[in-house]
């Protein structure tokens, strides 16, 4: 059953359960009403039968008086007067008013009591001549008991009918937003992020349609942001290939070359009998591959930083150094890192933010110096800086995907990083601020982002 028609049930019942309680109450209340008004006809009937006939002294024609006085109860509304003969006959008799509206014979039946009746006690002179019996005659006053329940029921008929209507009308109004909203659910729950509802109504309404607008909205912008990070993510995996095959091209390709050059030479010196000249050969293709050894394991660090991470943050930092000293060995490099752990997350978000600003500052700025600084903060906050004095950042802003990864990462972790030209106008500064750790949302672990870039 729908919210509405559990509504309209339980205020139906309540209802109709008031209804029956006030049927009860004005059953009782006419009763007690009825039964007030014959015992009350009776006894005003008695007296003024016994004041009518207080002057029987001057009475000449007793019979006479006894006629008129059945007489003067004729119409009356709730007695019916009887002349009762010697012998028990009717002598002469009154008749009640007949009521406009009567009422039902089982209405009579179900409130009123039977009929009372009493002999008046008058003067012993008409004793002879008969007795006056006046007997009750409920009709006239269920009659009116009758007018008034059916006033009263027409009027709670109206009311409740009215009341129902009023109802249904308001939960009509009420419940059609909270049908859209289901319904906007549902569009929302298929990926349809465009819908948004009508903000009026009821104050409650209003409010909870303005929480499911702004639900939808950050919704929306969480699927166009995760769409760009997706997107992006793409970029950096395409941008860490190229930058793979690049190293192997360049650094791997020119030693196998050489090396396949010397295993030709090999095989003509042993063709031509020189075998004199061939542990030379042998030894220049020994170096060959100890060059080409070095160079994949200098890869593979780069492709599994977690692993060098393994041994601590301040260790892989001064891996990376070592391993850009032996690439540059021009290149001074200023470490300052505490030997102390920030966690797995933390760790591999400052590596990362290190590395590739080394690895940007090294490509494209020429510098001669780069600093690198990791301070933990009192309350818990951690400030990265890594500067060059290279030629700086060129006319256009900052560009690049290696750029946006470190950005993301850094976010990712509620942080914020710059990257902008030092204020000497030598070189570029990446500045990276991680909040306290428990501050940031909870990210993934580094070895799941390190699988999601490979």
């Amino acid at each position: 059953m729908s919210l509405r028609n559990r509504l309209l049930a339980s205020i139906f019942a309540t209802l109709l359960l008031s209804l029956i309680a006030g049927g009860a109450f004005t059953y009782w209340h006419a009763v007690a009403k009825i039964e007030t008004e014959m015992n009350a006809a009776i006894a005003v009937g008695s007296r003024i039968a016994r004041n009518a006939v207080d002057d029987w002294e001057e009475t000449t024609d007793p019979a006479r008086r006894l006629a008129l006085l059945v007489a003067d109860f004729e119409g009356d509304r709730h007695l019916r007067a009887t002349l009762v003969g010697p012998n028990g006959n009717e002598l002469r008799s009154s008749e009640v008013a007949r009521a406009d509206t009567p009422a039902p014979a089982w209405l009579i039946a179900l409130l009123a009591a039977p009929p009372k009746k009493v002999a008046v006690d008058l003067p012993e002179i008409f004793d002879s001549f008969g007795t006056f019996v006046l007997q009750t005659d409920p009709r006239n006053e269920v009659a009116e008991v009758w007018s008034d329940v059916w006033l009263t029921l027409s009027v709670l008929t109206i009311f409740c009918a009215l009341v129902l209507a009023f109802i249904y009308w308001t939960l009509a109004t009420t419940v059609r937003p909270l049908q859209s909203l289901t319904a906007a659910f549902a569009r929302v729950g298929d990926g349809d992020y465009r819908e948004r509802l009508n903000e009026q109504g009821p104050l409650e309404l209003v409010r909870l349609s303005q929480s499911f607008n702004q639900m939808v909205e950050r919704l929306a912008r969480s699927e166009a942001q995760n769409k760009r990070l997706q997107q992006q993510l793409t970029n950096v995996q395409d941008e860490e290939r190229s930058d793979l095959a690049r190293d192997l091209h360049d650094e791997i390709g020119p030693l196998l070359f050489a090396a396949d050059v010397d295993t030709v030479a090999i095989d003509q010196l042993v063709k031509a009998g020189e075998y004199e000249a061939i542990p030379h050969r042998v030894g220049i293709i020994r170096d060959a591959i100890g060059r080409m050894q070095r160079h994949v394991r200098d890869i593979l660090g780069r492709l599994r930083s977690a692993t060098l991470l393994d041994v601590g943050l301040a260790h892989a930092i001064d891996n990376l150094v070592a391993f850009w000293r032996s690439h540059r060995p021009k290149l001074v490099f200023s470490v300052d890192i505490p030997e102390e752990s920030f966690g797995e997350v933390i760790d591999g978000t400052v590596y990362r933010v290190v590395q590739e600003s080394i690895s940007n500052a090294v490509r494209h700025g020429s510098p001669t110096t780069i600093g690198i600084t990791v301070v933990s903060n009192p309350d818990g906050s951690i400030d990265i800086r890594v500067t060059d004095d290279g030629c700086g950042l060129k006319t256009g802003g900052v560009r690049g995907m290696g750029i946006v990864g470190m950005r993301e990462r850094v976010a990712t972790l509620g942080g914020t990083l710059e990257v902008e030209n030092r204020n000497d106008g030598r070189g570029v500064a990446v500045v990276a601020h991680l909040p306290p750790r428990g501050t940031h949302t909870a990210a993934p672990s580094f070895e799941t982002r390190e699988a999601m870039l490979q």
